[in-house]
Formats: structure tokens, C-alpha cells, sequence
């Protein structure tokens, strides 16, 4: 009897055939009798925004640098091959796998295949469960740790597949199902290098500061360069006052373009900080919002709470231009699943005199759910210089309007 490969996708939605992609794949490879014999994982770059972060966990940062899952088909097929498929809800992951296999160009000739949904064979086997992978294991006394992390999800499957095997007995009432399983034609891929897999949790948490170590590590002594273009660049990127890596990555390569040595990346800094510490002291007062402010984006510039105090007692005389032009009449852009309904943000951006549009050189702020997407209108505004925030920082600018 053929062995079982036990898979789990995480996606960015449910139109599997439309414009929504996996996003996370995790694979238990199990013996005839249900015995672990290899398991593996990996994020994916699904080429567009990353969906629902709330449901599956995964920011759109994470999947940068992750491979395409074109990338991980000769693995997936090798592994896969002679073996029964196994899914909780094997209708939705499997619809994918023909989607995403597809897409890939290496389309099944036989959309049969020889499966089992753990999903419903809990549902005859253990009737006190319901449909949820978690009750279907409290159940059966299967441990599921981590919910909607596609390992975790495939590993509480592959427990929960060798208790039903045990309740159903010999022969199991799914035979029928899986006869031919070992002579099943799958497509003939031709391997070739082999995929660095992105497992969740082994990208490395980004330190708030280490883009500056990175430019350092790069840059060429130079002594001519232009200020005012990495200024431009970095008051666009500190709007939401968070650097996603797109923004990190592109004041690295402006720096090192323009040849900015780390004493004068400092100094530019601090500045910008002396310009954002002169705004609060407008009115005479410096509020509890204000000094936090002040205190995140001098950390994401690589400087300590003592050059905040400084620049509150040093206010330049002269203040660069630190401040962003956001005015009714604007031409805003929203994409990405944001917590606030699209229809309510567009009803309160409309009456406040903002025009909503489409992702133009003309756009002034496109708003995110997660400014690391990978979505087009993101891809866009990056190339046309479009700063990218999300809706917390929204709500600050439009605080200030």
C-alpha cells in the first residue's frame, strides 16, 4: 500500500482559480501504516498583496525573498508522487494545487486524485467533532499547535489521519477511494537547482536600525553627493514612521548611489530630527505623543533618546522641508484587506475633499493594509515615487488636516 504526503496550504484567499494564491505550503510525508517519515515548509511569494494577515499570520515582509511556488514544483511533485494525498477539506486545498500547478505549467492530465479529506472522515468517524481541524483533534486527542501555520496544520492532520486509521480498522471503509494511488500519472518535471524553502519563523526579526549597517557595509568613500535626494526619500519612507524593507532597501541604494559616508548619514538624521523636534515645539509644548514620536523615528534612524533631548533644545533656525503636504483635493489610493471597511474609509475620505483613484504619478499617498505588499498598485507606487502607509498613519495625517 502506497505511503500518504499530508498537505496544508495557507492562501491569501478562497478563488483559487482567480486572482488569490498560496501563500504558505506545509508537507508531512507518512508510511503505509501513518509513521512520520519527512516533513517540510516553506513561505511563498505569491507575486501580489498577502491577504488576510489576520487569519494565517503572515506579513508581507515575510514572504520577501521566499521562493515562487513554481520554484518548489519538482520537489512538491517528487514528494507527492506514488503516495495517497491527504487534506482536511481536501477540496479546497486541492483546488489550488491544480490552480497553482497550472500556473506553473505542468497542469494534471487527470484531476482525480487519489485522495482523503480528514475532514470528512472525522465527521463519520468521530460525530461529536465538528468540521475545524482543531475540534476534529481535541476529538482525537491530537495536539494542534499553532492553527493556520501550514506545518502545524499538516502535522495535527497527519495525527489526526493515524487515529482514524486505528477507529476505522482493516480494510478501511476508504479504500475505494485511494485504490490506484501507485500508478497515478503525475507530470514529469525535469528538477533543477535545489529551492532555498523560507520556513515561517526562520526570517530573521528586522532590527528597527539595521538598514544603517547595511549601508555602511556597502558604500564607497565619495565626498560628492546630494543630500536632498536621500531627504526626499527618507521623509516619504518615515510617514507611518515605520521603514517596511521596500523603503529600507531603496534608501540603501541611494545611499550607497550617492556615496553618503556614515558620519554624514548621522548628521542628515539628526537633522531631520532637530526639523521634526522644532514642529512639536510650534506651540510651546511638547506632548506625550509628540516625544514618542520623536522617540521611534530617531530609533529607526539609528540614534538614541539623548539626540531627541538635543534636538529639542537645539531647534534649527532654519527648517528643511519635513513636514508632508497633505491637503483635501489629494488623490489618495487604497489597496490590501485593511481593518476599517474600504467602503467607510472611502465615504470619510470623500467628505473630507480627498479624491480616491486609481494608482497614478499624480497619486499622493497610496494606503496599505501592510506596506511590504507585493500587490500591483504597490509595485506601482514604489516605481513612481508614490509613499506607501498604512491606516494607522492615515488617521495621524488626517488628524493634522
Amino acid at each position: 500500500m502506497a505511503g500518504f504526503a499530508v498537505l496544508d496550504f495557507e492562501t491569501t484567499g478562497f478563488a483559487a482559480n482567480d486572482y488569490d494564491r498560496v501563500v504558505e505550503v506545509g508537507l508531512v510525508l507518512l508510511s503505509a501504516d501513518g509513521d512520520t517519515e519527512d516533513e517540510w515548509s516553506t513561505l511563498l511569494d505569491p507575486g501580489r498583496d498577502i491577504g488576510n494577515t489576520e487569519h494565517h499570520g503572515i506579513r508581507a515582509g515575510d514572504v520577501l525573498g521566499a521562493p515562487t511556488f513554481a520554484a518548489i514544483v519538482p520537489r512538491l511533485l517528487k514528494d507527492l508522487r506514488g503516495r495517497i494525498v491527504v487534506c482536511h477539506n481536501k477540496s479546497f486545498d486541492l483546488r489550488f494545487l491544480n490552480a497553482e500547478l497550472r500556473r506553473a505549467g505542468v497542469a494534471l492530465d487527470n484531476d482525480w486524485l487519489p485522495s482523503l479529506c480528514t475532514m470528512r472522515w472525522a465527521g463519520r468517524l468521530l460525530p461529536s467533532a465538528s468540521r475545524k481541524l482543531q475540534d476534529c483533534c481535541d476529538a482525537a486527542g491530537v495536539v494542534l499547535a499553532n492553527a493556520h501555520c501550514a506545518i502545524e496544520d499538516a502535522r495535527a492532520a497527519a495525527g489526526l489521519l493515524k487515529h482514524l486509521m486505528v477507529r476505522a480498522g482493516i480494510p478501511p471503509p476508504w479504500a475505494k477511494e485511494i485504490s490506484g494511488a501507485d500508478e497515478f500519472q503525475w507530470p514529469e518535471v525535469v528538477a533543477g537547482w535545489e529551492v532555498r524553502l523560507v520556513p515561517r519563523g526562520t526570517v530573521p526579526p528586522r532590527r528597527l536600525a539595521g538598514w544603517l549597517d547595511r549601508i555602511v557595509a556597502r558604500m564607497p568613500r565619495h565626498d560628492d553627493f546630494r543630500v536632498e535626494s536621500y531627504l526626499e526619500v527618507l521623509e516619504s519612507a518615515l510617514l507611518d514612521h515605520h521603514l517596511s524593507r521596500h523603503e529600507e532597501d531603496a534608501l540603501v541604494t541611494i545611499a550607497v548611489d550617492l556615496g553618503l559616508s556614515r558620519q554624514l548619514l548621522d548628521e542628515i538624521h539628526c537633522e531631520y530630527l532637530r526639523s521634526m523636534a522644532r514642529i512639536a515645539l510650534a506651540d510651546g509644548v511638547v506632548t506625550d505623543d509628540e516625544r514618542a514620536d520623536l522617540l521611534q523615528v530617531a530609533e529607526l534612524c539609528g540614534l538614541n533618546p539623548n539626540h531627541v533631548d538635543t534636538a529639542l533644545a537645539m531647534a534649527p533656525v532654519r527648517q528643511p522641508n519635513a513636514e508632508f503636504a497633505f491637503a483635501p483635493g489629494d488623490v489618495l489610493c487604497l489597496t490590501g484587506a485593511m481593518r476599517r471597511p474600504r467602503s467607510e474609509w472611502e465615504a470619510e475620505l470623500g467628505q473630507r475633499g480627498f479624491v480616491i483613484g486609481s494608482l497614478t504619478r499624480r497619486t499622493r499617498i497610496l494606503v496599505a493594509a501592510d506596506p511590504d505588499s507585493a500587490s500591483g498598485k504597490a509595485k506601482k507606487a514604489r516605481e513612481y515615487g508614490v509613499p506607501i502607509i498604512n491606516e494607522d498613519a492615515l488617521t495621524r495625517l488626517l488628524g493634522r488636516v
